[in-house]
């Protein structure tokens, strides 16, 4: 097949990965892949790596006839089978652009509120062929629209490459390090995570912080670590390029986001086979099984306790990361859901 992903959007998140580990898939297996993706972002150079051909231009404003006729002519001269979009630019430019070449157009939907239920999505929705999304509680949540086609919505897991991120084995040192990588965005909930800091600190716990990521919440993480006195237990990373890693780099993972549904960083974590504790958002709980230590939203303390416990106590560092390892072999492995893929791309509901 020739398979076009188009995605506009300027930050990276969970689509942009989920584009690259099954795009990458796609093209081991024989697929021609191309991506139209708007320049200056690290994506460009991850969709070149991955094998792409990549084509870069600017979406402009809504409908914009130049950007519309230039993904239609790469469509048709790639005589392209199917095409993904994300986010509401790739639909109201990618997705009629794909009408008017006559290729069938999946939305590749990460959450909830990617559906704003205007007239405007109303009419755009009659373009789509299907729509991708990650967990099963998702699909639930957008089937309640009015005007939802139910019956094309696929749920397909993010996953994984099991070669890609090799467990890392527990260490018995008495300093942990704990890790997050996401967006530092508000919504992320890192201030919750700097707050159970603040606490092992002041309990004397051994430890290192590492947050990964960049985004828009960044100036004022640093100044709220600068007032906590957390400067020498917190490090500030950046953008990752590779993730796998990092990762090594962890014994603990934590994810406090308050907005998620089925969140890479925290896979790539259990399938580093690293103990992991995060907040109950979206489908986290459908991602982790018992797996992993969920707690309620915007807990600290329960954040604090359960970082102490795996800090104190190998064995359950040991247990939790082996569950988290064995739960992704077993649902999330990339080659088994990379055939799901191709069978949605084929016109199939999953």
């Amino acid at each position: 097949m020739n398979i076009c992903f188009i995605n506009f959007n300027k930050r990276w998140g969970g689509v942009k990965t989920w584009t690259i580990d099954y795009g990458s898939q796609l093209v081991k297996r024989g697929h021609k892949v191309v991506a139209v993706v708007r320049p200056d972002t690290p994506f460009v150079q991850k969709c070149i790596d991955a094998g792409f051909e990549t084509h870069v231009m600017r979406p402009g404003m809504k409908y914009n006839p130049v950007t519309i006729a230039k993904i239609f002519s790469i469509l048709k001269s790639r005589k392209v089978d199917a095409a993904v979009v994300n986010i509401s630019k790739d639909v109201n430019i990618g997705a009629v652009a794909c009408k008017l070449a006559g290729v069938p157009v999946y939305h590749r939907v990460g959450l909830p509120q990617d559906y704003k239920n205007t007239s405007e999505e109303k009419r755009l929705h009659g373009f789509i062929k299907g729509i991708i999304v990650p967990s099963q509680g998702l699909k639930e949540d957008i089937s309640k629209l009015p005007w939802m086609r139910a019956d094309i919505i696929s749920v397909l897991f993010n996953s994984k490459d099991r070669e890609k991120f090799k467990p890392k084995m527990p260490s018995d040192k008495i300093d942990i390090t704990i890790g997050v990588s996401s967006q530092l965005s508000v919504t992320k909930g890192h201030i919750y995570l700097l707050d159970a800091a603040r606490m092992l600190a002041d309990d004397g716990v051994k430890f290192k912080l590492l947050i990964a990521g960049t985004g828009s919440n960044e100036a004022q993480l640093k100044e709220y670590v600068a007032i906590q006195e957390l400067n020498e237990f917190v490090e500030f990373c950046g953008f990752q390029t590779d993730v796998p890693a990092f990762l090594q780099s962890l014994d603990v993972f934590a994810l406090p986001s308050l907005e998620e549904n089925f969140p890479n960083t925290l896979l790539e974590a259990m399938f580093t086979g690293l103990p992991c504790v995060a907040f109950n958002a979206g489908a986290v709980k459908e991602l982790t099984g018992d797996a992993c230590i969920i707690l309620d939203k915007g807990d600290s303390k329960g954040l604090y306790d359960a970082i102490r416990l795996f800090a104190e106590h190998l064995d359950m560092r040991k247990k939790y990361g082996q569950a988290a390892r064995k739960r992704c072999l077993d649902l999330f492995d990339i080659e088994k859901n990379t055939e799901k893929l191709e069978k949605i791309l084929s016109g199939e509901v999953i």
